[in-house]
Order: C-alpha cells, then structure tokens, then sequence
C-alpha cells in the first residue's frame, strides 16, 4: 500500500476579506480549484478554520487563518529501490529543490522521459535519484520537456498540487523560460529583436519528411495556415553576430514541440547543426542543435513566491563560441 505524506497551505483573513466563504478563500486567495477543493473533502482536517475543521459554506471573519491540507505520495525509497545514476547521467545538475519541486541542469544528449533504448539514463530517472531524497522516477512530473539535443534547465513538480499549478503557469506565460541559440546568419538591423508568431503542427505520419534518412519515423513540425495548428509565439533577440553567425536570446510564450529550431528555421537562421530542420549537417563538433535553456521564472507552488533560476552555458556551447567569436568575452 502506497504511503502518503501531508501538506499544508495556509491563508490569514484580512479585513476586506471578512464575510467571504471558506470556499472563495481557498479558490481566490490560495488558487485551488474545484477538484482540488472536493479531494480535501476526503482527507482528515482537510480544510480548517482556526485549527478545526469547517464545511466550505462557513463564513470567515478577520483574523482567522484557512489552512488546507493534501496527499502526496511519500517519496521515501529503500537503498535496493533507488536505481544507481548511469554513467551517461553523470552530467545531470540539481540547482534547486524543495518539497514541491526541483530545477534540473540537463546536459545535451540526454532524453528527458525514458524511452526506447534510454530506460535508466533519462533525465528523470537521474533528477530521482540525485535529490536529497532519492525517489522514484514515476513520482516527478516534468514540467516543460527539452528535446534530446537541448541543454538547460528543466523542471520537475515532485506532488500532484505543485504539478497542477506550475502546468498552469506555464499554460498562461506565467512561468517563463529564456534560452540562448547560435544561428547561421546575422539578421539586419531592422530584425535584430522581433516577435515571430505562427502556428505550428505536426507533419503527418504518412509525409516523407516525417521520416529520417535511414527510414525511421520521427517528430517533426512545421509551419501551418492560421487555424490548422496551435499559436506559438517567440520573443528573440540578437546579442551577438559577425557575417556568418548570431547568438540569440530567444523567451517563449508557449512551449510548442521544436519552437525555436521551427520558428528560426521560417526566417532564415536555422540553428547551428540542426540538420533537421534545414542547417547545413552538424558541424564545429557539434552532433545537434546548439541551443541551451539557461534561465527559468516561475511562481511557487505552495508559497507564492518568485523563483528565478539560472546557469551557465555548458562547455559544448562555449567551445563554439569562442571558435567562431574569438574576440568576444
């Protein structure tokens, strides 16, 4: 039988909110939703007021304090149940972690999900086993997913409510990604800082350009008549360029499948080794796309508070760098 750990989120009535529902509380103020209410119906002192439990209905005044509480999983694991990090994850980085959720530093190569051929050196798997208490895989939720040959920061919600509220944030922009990419081409001055929104979808199963050389399928998308797909929009920025290449700054305000390989690729600076999607094959050493998610704004889940993380870029983007930009610092 699985074994469950509980937490809490409190709300302290102000003045003006004296006279509202326990219910309206909960949703305006703590940002829960309907079904997250009605599951705490089913767990002991699952909404209280003042430290006693109290029906939705019941009215609040000044100074109470709200607390609601939920079920997480106990991610607590036996040694003989914690799967050894591979070698292939020796790269992996944790640069935050609480009880909710932690930020990982993701190295390029790596698959975030197991897959096919990748059972016990994805990313998650390597996230689970690296945290302060190692855990199982299937207990994080990835919250954004970077493609195989993107390095950066992805992150993880380690309970059902902190999934809940950060897939939201991300759904409405209010979590927020910034990447760096190294582009083939310098854009004029009229171009150097755009917004590019089109709509993408996914080529169909049956088009050739779904399948790769040897004949294997894969994912590819591409550009799409208004209507036929799904708005995806990119805010970018050129920070640094010569007459052959440009280092852009590229912020999402939707997480699209191949956005920024697509969305560059439309105008004409397909990303450095990204022979899917038009570049020249991989070249300067380079076996993908050279592109690295390098900073991450989000709202926490439970506490409300702005959380900003950042790192540096890793060692197969700088060696490009400095190759092709030898006097920049």
């Amino acid at each position: 039988m699985p074994q469950f750990d509980y937490q809490q989120l409190c709300h302290f009535v102000l003045p003006e909110q004296g006279g509202l529902s326990v219910e309206t509380i909960l949703k305006r103020f703590l940002h829960l939703t309907p079904r997250e209410i009605r599951h705490a119906k089913y767990i002991p002192d699952g909404i209280q007021k003042n430290g006693v439990s109290c029906r939705t209905n019941a009215v609040v005044q000044t100074g109470d304090t709200i607390t609601f509480r939920y079920a997480q999983k106990c991610p607590h694991l036996s040694e003989d149940q914690v799967l050894p990090v591979s070698g292939d994850s020796a790269g992996v980085r944790i640069l935050y972690e609480d009880s909710d959720l932690c930020v990982a530093d993701k190295p390029s190569g790596m698959v975030c999900h197991a897959s096919h051929g990748h059972y016990s050196d994805s990313l998650t798997h390597a996230a689970a086993s690296l945290l302060k208490t190692p855990t199982a895989p299937s207990e994080l939720r990835c919250i954004g997913r970077l493609d195989k040959d993107t390095s950066g920061l992805v992150l993880f919600a380690k309970n059902q409510l902190a999934a809940a509220r950060l897939s939201r944030q991300r759904e409405s922009g209010a979590l927020k990604k910034e990447y760096l990419a190294l582009v083939h081409h310098p854009f004029s001055e009229e171009t150097q800082k755009e917004t590019i929104r089109l709509s993408m979808e996914q080529i169909p199963g049956d088009d050739p350009d779904s399948f790769d050389p040897s004949g294997k399928r894969i994912t590819k998308m591409r550009i799409c008549k208004e209507g036929n797909g799904l708005w995806a929009t990119t805010h970018y920025e050129a920070v640094l360029q010569d007459p052959f290449w440009a280092v852009v700054c590229c912020r999402l305000e939707t997480g699209r499948t191949h956005q920024i390989r697509v969305h560059m690729a439309h105008i004409g600076h397909p990303l450095l080794g990204d022979a899917l999607y038009g570049a020249p094959s991989p070249d300067k050493g380079l076996s993908g796309q050279c592109l690295h998610a390098r900073e991450l704004k989000f709202i926490h889940p439970r506490t409300g508070e702005h959380v900003v993380v950042s790192t540096d870029l890793p060692e197969y983007f700088t060696s490009v760098l400095h190759r092709l930009f030898p006097e920049a610092n």
